[in-house]
């Protein structure tokens, strides 16, 4: 009896820390951008990482995607302590578990942890970790916090614009000292605005994506609404990031360029969602997967006319579409059932697709033996005209 009681508590140890295994995305505390309530609601398990873990080497092979919201440091009250006697300070000084991070040993980490295929998110004050990672953020008169709260429409571009399906985005900025960029360079951009600073107005990209090696880094300004397509978009292109990279290594190991990329999920009541993707001219392939729930979905054309309607159980699917020109299309895509908050991708890729077969020894050897015939043709053809 004791055997098995204890046989029965290792295994539900083992499956304890089997789950805990399987969750991949973190957050690192901090105090402005509420990522985890966010991440609560969408049903998108985490763990919580403290600012020193990011010293450990170990916390980066354990995540596929990894949270830096505005406002991570090291808590002041865990550096520095304070002695009071009454209402007067007595002594400040540092505390023993006064914590300083290593800037070159993170900067090595976070590089090799993105180049790897790992995927990030930094908002606002946060862009300063960022910047010692890859330096590639200029700021007007090299001063970040010039930014006046205020409304700002902002024009919205690639996939996020793709994903919202708008071109403009009203953005409203509710904090003095706001990060405005004046250009990230070898970035992506995904938001851009006019908005008014102590020194006038200025433009600027409000958010931008950073690929590096097999990963991406998104960072953002603006984080102040909770819930919107804006913020919705920034958690899943981090969160869905593993499930996206693989669609993107599909289509890449096919010889096709993507040309555009989504990762989302069905939230409690709804029941459809809609994006639109770039077509090139002649082939062009729509990628679809799921992390656990099937789908359905229909695509139209640039006059919202129906093209296909697919009902598959499968979750990995694809279309193809030939098109004369450069245009685009849209993809509605329905849950096939009542579950909800599972991470699906869709990409969008251009290009005959060649698989490797296709390119195989016996092609490649009837390719040389043909090019060696010519060759021959073309010699015996010009000694005859000689």
């Amino acid at each position: 009896m004791k055997k098995t009681f204890l046989f029965l508590i290792t295994i539900f140890i083992s499956l304890s820390l089997n789950l805990a295994a399987e969750n991949r995305i973190a957050v690192v505390e901090g105090r402005y951008d509420n990522i985890k309530l966010v991440l609560g609601t969408y049903h998108i398990p985490y763990d919580t990482i403290k600012f020193k873990d990011l010293a450990n080497k170990e916390i980066y092979s354990r995540y596929s995607s990894i949270f830096f919201p505005s406002g991570i440091s090291a808590p002041q009250e865990t550096n520095i302590d304070v002695s009071i006697q009454g209402k007067n300070i007595q002594s400040v000084a540092l505390s023993k578990d006064f914590f300083e991070l290593d800037q070159e040993q993170f900067k090595e980490n976070m590089r090799e942890f993105t180049e790897n295929g790992g995927a990030s998110y930094f908002s606002g004050y946060a862009f300063k970790y960022l910047a010692r990672i890859y330096d590639s953020f200029e700021f007007f008169y090299d001063f970040p916090y010039m930014g006046i709260p205020g409304r700002i429409e902002a024009a919205v571009k690639n996939d996020l614009a793709r994903f919202s399906l708008r071109k403009k985005s009203a953005l409203y900025m509710g904090y003095t000292g706001w990060i405005t960029l004046k250009n990230v360079k070898d970035a992506e951009v995904l938001s851009e605005a006019r908005f008014s600073t102590p020194r006038g107005e200025k433009f600027g990209p409000i958010s931008v994506l950073l690929k590096k090696g097999d990963g991406e880094i998104l960072y953002t300004s603006y984080y102040s609404t909770v819930y919107s397509e804006f913020k919705r978009f920034n958690i899943y292109r981090v969160a869905g990031f593993p499930l996206a990279k693989k669609l993107s290594e599909t289509a890449g190991g096919l010889f096709q360029n993507v040309t555009g990329r989504i990762s989302d999920a069905f939230l409690k009541g709804e029941n459809s969602r809609t994006y639109f993707f770039n077509l090139g001219e002649g082939s062009n392939r729509i990628y679809l997967s799921s992390e656990g729930s099937s789908f359905m979905f229909e695509v139209y054309d640039s006059d919202m006319s129906m093209i296909a309607s697919v009902e598959n159980s499968s979750l990995s699917q694809t279309f193809d579409i030939d098109s004369q020109e450069k245009d685009y299309c849209f993809v509605k895509i329905y849950p096939a059932d009542s579950s909800r908050f599972h991470i699906f991708s869709i990409l969008s890729a251009e290009g005959y697709p060649l698989s490797f077969e296709f390119i195989n020894i016996k092609n490649i050897a009837i390719m040389a033996v043909s090019l060696i015939f010519l060759t021959a043709l073309v010699k015996v053809s010009v000694s005859r005209l000689n």
